[in-house]
């Protein structure tokens, strides 16, 4: 369903079509930065879950189920301390963040694209691309809970093919779905206007998310020089 510049969802059982989108301007920078540290806290545990992330790319509709999520350890005292994040830049609809996980290691960063919900302003998906392990590109996707696991989750460029992510980890505020970034990914981002984000509802109802993809080369161009600096 074509978008101007707004990202669409529609929540199965509540509302039939909800318009989001990714916030512009002052606005968008000021939600990267409340998101920023929530983002730069989780990249140890995305690290570790790089390695299991399986790089599945399909043509036509997926089929098959996914791995089932890990659970999450509770946290614990002596935990290391919160890491300062700050934006190095914004790209179109995409903010390139960076920050140290614990002291006396490199700054790490990561481009994010936090899609919100127009009415409530809720996070509903938060697209990341970092380096991982061995200095491969990884995609991951946070998603709400309250979906079908075992499906997976569709990322889709303005091509016709369906990239199939498995979700990693499961927290009370949501999942988080991985892939190591193939080259064809990388090339299908870059030319892409738009993407789209599927995930299925319990009742199996596919619940889908267009948005604007504008500004990733850009940001993918900044991420990498960064990179290559550390």
């Amino acid at each position: 369903m074509p978008v101007k510049c707004a990202p669409s969802i529609r929540h199965a059982g509540l509302v039939n079509r909800t318009v989001i989108r990714v916030r512009e301007g002052l606005l968008a920078k000021l939600t990267a930065m409340r998101l920023a540290l929530a983002v730069l806290l989780s990249l140890a545990a995305t690290s570790a879950a790089q390695a299991g992330a399986s790089n599945s790319v399909e043509k036509g509709k997926s089929k098959g189920g996914a791995p089932a999520p890990h659970g999450a350890a509770p946290a614990t005292q002596g935990a290391a301390p919160k890491p300062e994040a700050k934006v190095e830049g914004s790209f179109g609809n995409w903010t390139l963040l960076c920050g140290k996980e614990a002291k006396n290691t490199s700054e790490r960063c990561s481009l994010v694209m936090p899609l919100v919900e127009k009415k409530s302003q809720k996070l509903v998906f938060r697209v990341i691309v970092t380096y991982g392990p061995e200095n491969n590109l990884v995609l991951r996707v946070d998603s709400p809970t309250g979906i079908a696991l075992q499906r997976g989750l569709e990322f889709s460029p303005d091509t016709e093919k369906i990239y199939r992510m498995a979700f990693q980890t499961c927290l009370p505020m949501g999942c988080k779905a991985l892939l190591l970034m193939s080259d064809d990914l990388k090339k299908d981002l870059i030319a892409s206007k738009q993407g789209a984000i599927t995930v299925y509802a319990l009742n199996g109802k596919a619940v889908r998310t267009v948005t604007s993809l504008a500004g990733f080369a850009k940001g993918l161009a900044a991420l990498t020089k960064h990179h290559a600096t550390q």
